[in-house]
């Protein structure tokens, strides 16, 4: 693949979790630039090779591919900067929630224009990224989008009421998951163990959990459960008493919760 022009617009955790995903996989291959207001902050940027502006029009005028990291709410203000932007034969790739592509067309006009979201776990090189390219998006720049992300881990390709459920349940979800664990290591504690024994403890159930998932695609997650439950024993005391307090139903509602919300960023940024 040829050498890239690769701009960032936001130095932030996802932009940061890309930049250092697309060092890993293409080494020394492309020239990279990232902007912010705050230079001081895009140290680590600098260190591994990229250059730095506060100017967000040099950045988009420059870039091959331009990767659009800032938060939802502060993207208007930089929109109405890029107006003037020549879009043609670039590749611009957006991580904001609840911006649809109809919203960038509306400020920018008709532009090559993917949508993705990506989860934390990224940062391992093991996040699923849901992407979604736009009705300008030609195949080669798909495929070379499909490569930019392929140091995050799994990308899944979707339309945009796709990449709206992805981004509620993969991309949200590990706060859900964190949550869980965080309780199960205060019960441990609450039952005698240190902090630090407790979180050891959970860590290797979680890995072990997940790595039992995996390496048993012939089993259902449901056969999973099942082959941990005897009638009548401690765990399936512990599944009555989840069933009893309507756990799928909860997460049900949990996951509207956060489908609500994107679809009042939509609303917000039409």
């Amino acid at each position: 693949m040829a050498q890239l022009k690769i701009g960032f617009i936001g130095g932030g955790n996802m932009a940061s979790c890309i930049f250092n995903g697309i060092v890993k996989t293409r080494p020394q291959q492309d020239l990279l630039m990232v902007s912010g207001p705050h230079l001081e902050k895009l140290g680590a940027f600098a260190a591994a090779g990229a250059e730095l502006t506060t100017d967000n029009c040099a950045v988009a005028a420059w870039a091959d591919v331009l990767f659009l990291g800032v938060k939802p709410q502060v993207l208007p203000d930089v929109l109405a900067e890029l107006k003037a932007v020549d879009w043609r034969g670039k590749l611009v790739i957006s991580m904001a929630a609840g911006w649809r592509l109809s919203a960038f067309y509306a400020r920018l006009g008709e532009l090559a224009l993917v949508r993705i979201m990506p989860n934390t776990p990224a940062k391992l090189g093991l996040g699923v990224t849901a992407m979604c390219p736009g009705a300008h998006v030609t195949k080669e720049q798909t495929e070379l989008c499909l490569a930019l992300l392929a140091g995050l881990g799994k990308t899944v390709l979707t339309d945009e009421e796709g990449i709206n459920s992805l981004g509620a349940l993969a991309g949200s979800a590990p706060a859900f998951l964190y949550r869980f664990l965080e309780a199960l290591v205060a019960e441990i504690v609450a039952h005698g163990f240190s902090e630090s024994e407790a979180r050891a403890i959970i860590e290797q159930m979680a890995l072990g959990t997940a790595s039992m998932v995996i390496a048993n695609q012939d089993q259902s997650i449901a056969q999973l459960r099942e082959a941990v439950t005897s009638k009548g024993g401690t765990t399936f005391q512990g599944l009555t008493q989840m069933t009893n307090y309507h756990f799928e139903a909860m997460m049900h509602d949990v996951i509207e919760a956060c489908l609500r919300r994107t679809r009042e960023f939509e609303d917000m940024f039409k």
